[in-house]
């Protein structure tokens, strides 16, 4: 769809008490009348502009307004008619811009030789690009074959290149992160990452995407086999919009916000909780961690910040007031409440039960995303909280919970989580803040298992920050999230190298991520068994 110019070169033999008339319409619709003022002997261009739908359009260009007096006294004034010597239909005046990607695959097209031979650079870039390593001979002559094909069978070439960018885009080698080599020296000893390979790792950790054209670049010219050149690549690809997957991708897995997609609050305790507020939710600690990425700021800031981001519909369940409309912005967080991971709607939400708060829940999401100390699953027969024992009031939730520990085998991993849980229990099971419930005032003091006596979140945020498993943890997520496997022991005291190595006064994701990339685990592989 777009604007087309409708021009016409046309004189007319006037007759009667009109000017000779031209007319242009489109699939039969008139879109434009004009009067001919040019006579025999001259000729007038007349045009209109109009917008037509995409696709085949037919347009007639004619004469409407005849006019036929034989017995007129005035010869001239008998017979009106119109002469048309050309037509022309110029556009799209407003084409929508020509992208990168378009302009780099017209560019390979020189629009000559048999469709094979045409199509044959043209899908061995595409390959190479999407398959992240070069295409081999065969691979690209098969595809290019496809081409040919297609066209043999009455398709267009441009058909026939769509046809062979589907098998690209279809085959393993684009699905998969697939990493040639390892198979060669002894099972078991490292071996160096592929260039491409390595280029691909740092690409997918940081953008979540294909290598960019430095990147690639830098590998075929075998630019990252130094932790150093690592290094510079990571931060100025920290740097680039497109680490902005970092929150987006790894903070949402993370702190497991995918699951608010899932949450069913129950209404009659908590009202509606409609898609936009959980997309808020979301949006939100994505904003925050990227926030603390985009600045440098100490990583330790995500547990204790003094802003929050909001709209206004997220403001208006937190009870912020002066926040209108739907663009996010950074306010101040109100004291005591907000602030941090902790205090984020979303993580509160997903660690709640439909019906309660659970501060079980929230002390194991605590242990397991916070502190590095995930507990053992349940062993088998160990039997969860009644659940209707439990939905009347906060006091009766610390008062069964009390009871629950005190069976032995739940004991030594409840103790571990129900305190820090129990320090968030001011927010309720869709992370508003509350200070009473049906029970009366709320309770939110817990001592931990060293003996700690926490009240309320201010106080739990304290302790976390003061604690060097945060930045551990958070590194290890990190490096789980780079390489799609957890630590092995030797990557685990590399690790804890790492956060040793940090600035005490403000280590930053930057910190991290860079001293990631240059790790040996980053860099190299195991042969295969």
């Amino acid at each position: 769809k777009g604007r087309y110019r409708l021009r016409v070169s046309t004189t007319a033999q006037q007759a009667g008490p009109d000017l000779a008339q031209v007319t242009m319409r489109v699939e039969g619709r008139m879109v434009h009348r004009a009067d001919v003022e040019a006579e025999v002997g001259t000729w007038e261009e007349i045009e209109h502009e109009v917008v037509l739908d995409a696709g085949a359009q037919r347009v007639s260009f004619g004469f409407e307004n005849d006019y036929y007096a034989p017995n007129h006294p005035d010869p001239s004034q008998r017979d009106r008619n119109l002469s048309i010597d050309w037509v022309e239909i110029v556009g799209p005046l407003d084409p929508p811009p020509v992208t990168p990607d378009q302009e780099w695959l017209y560019g390979l097209d020189k629009g000559k030789g048999k469709p094979a031979r045409r199509a044959r650079k043209i899908v061995e870039a595409l390959a190479t690009r999407a398959w992240r390593r070069p295409a081999r001979g065969e691979e690209a002559a098969r595809l290019a074959k496809l081409v040919e094909r297609a066209v043999e069978g009455g398709a267009s070439f441009r058909r026939g290149l769509q046809l062979a960018l589907q098998a690209v885009l279809v085959s393993p080698h684009f699905l998969y992160r697939i990493e040639p080599g390892g198979t060669s020296g002894r099972a078991g000893v490292p071996v160096r990452v592929g260039d491409d390979a390595l280029a691909t790792r740092l690409s997918y950790f940081l953008w979540s995407s294909l290598p960019d054209e430095r990147l690639i670049k830098a590998a075929r010219g075998r630019k990252l086999r130094t932790p150093e050149a690592l290094a510079v690549e990571a931060r100025r690809m920290l740097a680039d919009p497109r680490a902005s997957t970092l929150a987006t991708n790894f903070a949402v897995q993370w702190l497991e916000l995918r699951n608010l997609e899932a949450v069913t609050p129950d209404p009659d305790r908590y009202g509606a909780f409609p898609p936009r507020l959980a997309a808020a939710m979301r949006r939100e600690a994505e904003m925050f961690f990227e926030s603390v990425m985009r600045e440098r700021r100490d990583v330790r800031e995500l547990l204790d910040a003094d802003y929050v981001f909001v709209n206004d519909v997220l403001a208006k369940h937190y009870g912020i007031p002066g926040v209108r409309g739907s663009s996010f912005q950074r306010v101040a967080a109100p004291k005591g409440r907000r602030g941090g991971l902790l205090a984020l709607g979303g993580v509160l939400t997903v660690t709640s039960n439909p019906t309660r708060t659970s501060p079980v829940k929230r002390g194991k999401w605590v242990l397991e995303n916070i502190l590095d100390a995930a507990p053992p699953p349940p062993p088998p027969g160990a039997d969860s909280l009644d659940e209707a024992a439990v939905v009347s009031s906060a006091s009766t939730l610390r008062e069964t919970m009390q009871a629950h520990r005190e069976n032995a085998v739940c004991a030594s991993c409840h103790v571990r989580m129900d305190g820090l849980g129990l320090a968030l229990e001011n927010f309720d099971a869709v992370g508003r803040w509350r200070d009473r419930d049906d029970g009366g005032v709320i309770d939110a003091s817990a001592v931990l298992p060293d003996g700690q006596r926490v009240d309320g979140a201010v106080a739990l945020k304290g302790l976390l920050r003061a604690d060097e498993s945060f930045v551990r943890c958070l590194a290890k997520k990190l490096f789980t999230f780079a390489l799609g496997r957890a630590p092995t022991d030797a990557d685990e005291l590399a690790l804890l190298q790492l956060v040793a190595s940090l600035p005490d006064d403000g280590p930053t994701i930057e910190d991290l991520v860079v001293g990631i990339v240059q790790m040996d685990a980053f860099r190299l592989r195991r042969a295969r068994e």
